[in-house]
């Protein structure tokens, strides 16, 4: 006998004992002797995400119980905040679950702002969305036919805002025709009701017309929430004969024009973020 006829064979001595029990005998029977598969959210994590977009995934541990392949139809999804609908979806081809073995499905939802923003008008840039999922994974049982397991879970979804970045003055410390080395002080402030630790800064700055520095630094420096600031201490060092010479009658002034481009790399409560920088205004020199 294999497997499929045993898996029919149960079925049928469960529902003819079941026939002397009287109605619903049959479900209660296979209830006690016949187990059904299971699905869980073992976890919830934040994928992917930038200005645009985040990407959650949910991790689903399916058990299967029976002697035989359990195959996976599909896996519904939809997820609302405060009773607002935002995003909904089913993922199919999911393949199946070995005999008498729990494996690990990954469902990837991806939540795009401007979507999520028209739903929910009173959300802004720099807001934590609390959202409820339900997921319904349906699978097609032996001598059952499809069912539908449903699940339930909850989290916090971040829209992200560009945190506030100017430099504040910039302080020279030498200033001749062969090298140029000052600190820029960069005043940060953080416009997101969740808290925010730099790790990295990636930056192109230029001084008038002419880029004096385009390189990285590894910088540690928390920012807490809701308009956490800090400065970010940064040095600088160029030629003035490279960046051309006449850059030291810009130095020689009290301040000039700039613009700083690049990226703050993050870490935060719902994982590391990486958050785009194009600063444009004047600063002071000090000396």
């Amino acid at each position: 006998m294999n497997n499929h006829e045993l898996v029919r064979g149960l079925g049928a001595v469960t529902c003819g004992l079941a026939l002397m029990v009287g109605p619903g005998g049959c479900a209660m029977l296979n209830a006690l002797h016949l187990e059904r598969p299971t699905a869980r959210v073992a976890g919830v994590a934040l994928k992917t995400i930038d200005l645009q977009a985040a990407t959650l995934q949910f991790d689903i541990d399916v058990t299967n119980p029976y002697p035989v392949a359990l195959p996976l139809l599909n896996l519904d999804y939809a997820l609302a905040s405060r009773g607002n609908s935002f995003l909904s979806g089913k993922a199919e081809a999911l393949g199946s679950v070995s005999a008498g073995s729990t494996r690990r499905i990954p469902l990837l939802a991806k939540v795009t702002y401007l979507d999520l923003l028209k739903v929910l008008q009173d959300v802004r840039p720099g807001a934590v969305v609390p959202y409820a999922a339900e997921l319904g994974l349906s699978v097609s049982a032996p001598e059952v036919g499809e069912l539908r397991l449903p699940l339930k879970t909850e989290g916090r979804l971040p829209v992200p805002a560009v945190p506030d970045v100017e430099i504040a003055e910039i302080k020279w410390q030498k200033v001749d025709l062969r090298e140029v080395t000052g600190l820029v002080m960069l005043n940060v402030v953080n416009r997101n009701q969740f808290p925010m630790d730099l790790s990295k800064i990636t930056y192109a700055l230029s001084l008038g017309e002419t880029q004096v520095a385009d390189t990285s630094l590894a910088k540690r420096v928390s920012f807490a929430s809701d308009g956490g600031a800090g400065v970010v201490e940064i040095p600088l060092t160029f030629s003035p004969e490279r960046a051309g010479l006449g850059l030291l009658g810009l130095l020689a002034g009290k301040g000039s024009g700039y613009r700083l481009r690049g990226s703050l790399d993050l870490d935060t409560p719902f994982g590391p973020m990486s958050l785009p920088v194009d600063k444009v205004s004047k600063t002071v020199f000090r000396r």
